[in-house]
């Protein structure tokens, strides 16, 4: 008996699909996986981005325009010294992150603001500055701030996007500050910039111990939201006109919860205030009349 190998039938390797529509499914497949992806990852972004390693926020601050900039007239710069000069005092008791360098910046507009952002960066406005008579106060907002960054709540409070940038920062500084150039601008921090109450009450308790290690009471805490209530909308939860204090409302139930937190802890409410430096009190004296 012969044995031989039959030729196949024709047409059997060609497909009757046309090409153009398997190319169609791969791509919607791909674009699927990458869409499935980034929805992901934007969804736990916020959860994650605090949790990446420090040096990575710091290289993706860098690759972006810095917040805490420097005036250019005497007296603004004085100012920020003196605030770059406090917070340095207040971050060793916090005892930030070793690997962080607190750089505080100071911008001379009528914003009654103050918020912390990436890259271990602060900056504050006259428009608060001027609001506030003794250093004790002051501290009370430089160490909320501080803790924010300690506690790297801007990597999680900036936005998916930004959030998202952090993460991307570690395969390649450039997709990090692409994701997060869009969104990090002065005009957009103040509405992206909002800490949930969670990360509120966090840098309060710290900016509280913080108070107490330097001044042995906790009473600039309480001058400090008698002022916020003094303001427009100060009593109101809808609209605080402080950054730091935006998700808060500014009520005596504020100054009941420091009071509470000193009893708990041992401190007092009350004691002697330091004056402000020279530079920042200025900003309080009324202008002379033309």
């Amino acid at each position: 008996m012969k044995l031989e190998n039959r030729a196949p039938a024709e047409g059997i390797n060609a497909s009757h699909e046309n090409p153009l529509k398997e190319l169609a499914w791969l791509l919607a497949g791909g674009l699927g996986a990458v869409v499935l992806l980034v929805f992901t990852v934007s969804f736990a972004a916020q959860w994650i981005a605090p949790r990446v390693p420090y040096k990575y926020e710091a290289k993706l601050a860098a690759s972006l325009p810095p917040f805490a900039t420097t005036p250019d007239n005497a007296p603004g710069r004085q100012v920020q010294a003196e605030l770059q000069s406090l917070a340095d005092r207040l971050a060793l008791r916090l005892d930030m992150p070793s690997e962080m360098v607190v750089r505080v910046g100071y911008r001379e507009q009528d914003i009654v603001n103050a918020f912390a952002t990436l890259g271990g960066q602060a900056v504050f406005f006259r428009g608060l500055l001027g609001k506030i008579d003794n250093e004790d106060a002051l501290a009370m907002v430089m160490a909320h701030e501080l803790a924010h960054l300690k506690y790297r709540h801007a990597s999680a409070a900036l936005g998916r996007g930004v959030a998202i940038g952090v993460i991307l920062s570690i395969v390649s500084a450039d997709l990090g500050s692409s994701a997060a150039g869009n969104v990090l601008t002065t005009a957009g921090m103040a509405t992206l910039l909002s800490f949930n109450r969670d990360q509120e009450r966090e840098a309060d308790e710290a900016a509280l111990r913080a108070l107490h290690a330097e001044y042995g009471h906790v009473g600039g805490a309480v001058d400090l939201f008698n002022v916020m209530m003094r303001l427009p909308g100060g009593r109101q939860s809808s609209g605080p006109t402080v950054e730091f204090l935006r998700t808060h409302p500014l009520t005596e139930n504020r100054i009941a919860a420091i009071s509470q937190w000193a009893l708990k802890n041992g401190a007092a409410i009350d004691g002697p205030r330091r004056p402000l430096p020279a530079g920042i009190a200025a900003l309080n004296k009324p202008e002379p009349r033309r």
